[in-house]
């Protein structure tokens, strides 16, 4: 497998990671908010809220494990992107860059004095 695939695939499990972490983080929210209305109601008896806390704070540690384990991950695959994009600085050489844009302009300049 090329390097290039292997920091593709990385890229990919950051991202369904990162999909993870959204969807823990939004069922957090709404479990904090239905605690909190829980909390409100007088009927409401003290266990149940509690229960409710419990699965909070149970969401809350898997939220730090899937920031735990990105922390971990992209610090390989931003290496990564920082060798290419180094590689590519130093590689690119000016002039062809410039002499790609002026083509470029040239030939837009053409066209338009066609019309």
């Amino acid at each position: 497998m090329k390097f290039e695939d292997l920091a593709k695939k990385q890229y990919e499990d950051i991202d369904n990671l990162s999909v993870l972490l959204k969807n823990y983080v939004d069922a957090y929210r709404l479990l904090i908010a239905g605690a909190s209305e829980l909390n409100n109601v007088n009927l409401t008896k003290k266990s149940e809220v509690r229960k409710a806390l419990d699965r909070v704070e149970n969401v809350g540690e898997l939220i730090d494990k899937l920031v735990s384990i990105l922390d971990k991950c992209e610090g390989s695959y931003l290496k990564y992107c920082k060798i290419k994009s180094d590689y590519i600085t130093i590689s690119t050489e000016k002039d062809k860059i410039f002499t790609e844009i002026d083509n470029e302009l040239n030939f837009q300049n053409s066209e338009r004095e066609e019309y």
